[in-house]
């Protein structure tokens, strides 16, 4: 008896009554986990990130050889290198997983709109850590998406002048990339994971779109619990795929030459290139639009996915697109250059 009131009273110093509270059964399921799923991948990112920065030399002279001797001196260097290359591209899939489960359960509609949008500038942050985390290897592939990237920002005109080599005298482009990976990124990713958490628990989850399973509810904790069983299950994959597939690391960059293709994630918008160049400018802003306008064009209270034709068909064009456009990218032959 005595043990259990010490437990209470600790529970109380600590604020842990406040996770005992009631939510939906349908919580303790895999799709409604990809957003837990997704947090463990980006805890991994960025626990595993931090120990990477020890290593790393973020001087364009430097830069290569030093990921070069983590993999091939640093004793589990390469394991740990994997680790942080299948976090990421774990937390990939499961974020786009997540995203396409809150379209099909109608959970941007009222009043979640918010957190929609939050969501997608969350996108938009993991977007950028992948774009310069690859050119941080500072290999063939690292430095071509680099140049990808300044054609784009020399089209920008003052708007792009941040980004541009010599914009800060003395201090090269690429040490420049590495401190936004690892400080403003981070300081800008983990608020709005911070406040995208508190919004799900503000509005709580979202119901099942055919409404039922009202009546049946679990406590948070165990929830937790599940999450726990989860976020285990994504570490063992992460680290299975560290311990079976080594990630990709050329030698230094031939300055110049365009011979290699974009990570799989960037790879749509290279397929896109091909038909029309201009596409590295025009079709990122067309998409971010077309994600922040989802929850104020679709403002019906209907949520049941067989009764919203136009979503299913916005949906399926979508994935068929990229899918088409990814395989494309993949197996297409290079017909321009920067």
């Amino acid at each position: 008896m005595a043990d259990n009131e010490k437990f209470n009273t600790l529970k109380k110093r600590l604020g842990l009554q406040l996770l005992e509270y009631r939510i939906p059964e349908h919580a303790n399921t895999i799709k409604y986990s990809l957003g837990g799923m997704t947090a463990t991948a980006f805890s991994v990112l960025l626990v595993s990130g931090i120990i990477l920065a020890q290593f790393y030399s973020p001087d364009p002279e430097r830069a290569n050889a030093s990921v070069h001797y983590l993999m091939d001196q640093v004793y589990l260097g390469w394991f740990l290198r994997g680790v942080h290359f299948w976090a990421a591209e774990v937390l990939t899939v499961t974020m786009v997983l997540h995203m396409i489960r809150v379209f099909y359960t109608a959970s941007y509609k009222f009043p979640r709109e918010i957190n929609w949008l939050i969501g997608v500038g969350l996108l938009l942050s993991i977007v950028c850590f992948l774009f310069t985390g690859t050119v941080l290897k500072w290999d063939q592939e690292g430095y071509e998406a680099l140049a990808h990237f300044l054609w784009v920002v020399d089209r920008m005109g003052i708007f792009g002048l941040p980004f541009t080599e010599n914009f800060i005298e003395g201090i090269p482009l690429l040490t420049r990339i590495y401190m936004g990976h690892i400080s403003l990124l981070p300081l800008l990713t983990i608020p709005l994971l911070g406040l995208h958490i508190f919004y799900v628990k503000y509005y709580q989850l979202s119901p099942l779109p055919d409404g039922s399973g009202k009546e049946k509810d679990i406590p948070f904790t165990k929830h937790m619990a599940y999450l726990q069983k989860t976020g285990v299950g994504v570490f063992f994959l992460i680290c299975l795929l560290a311990l079976t597939i080594a990630p990709p690391l050329g030698d230094v960059p031939v300055l110049g030459m365009e011979v290699t293709k974009p990570p799989w994630q960037f790879v749509w918008i290279y397929a896109l290139e091909n038909l029309w160049v201009p596409s590295l400018i025009v079709v990122p802003p067309i998409l971010v639009f077309l994600l922040l306008s989802v929850p104020f064009v679709d403002r019906s209270e209907e949520r049941d996915w067989k009764k919203r034709p136009i979503a299913r068909i916005v949906l399926a064009v979508m994935l068929f697109v990229f899918t088409a456009l990814i395989l494309w990218g993949k197996f297409t032959t290079m017909s321009h250059t920067m």
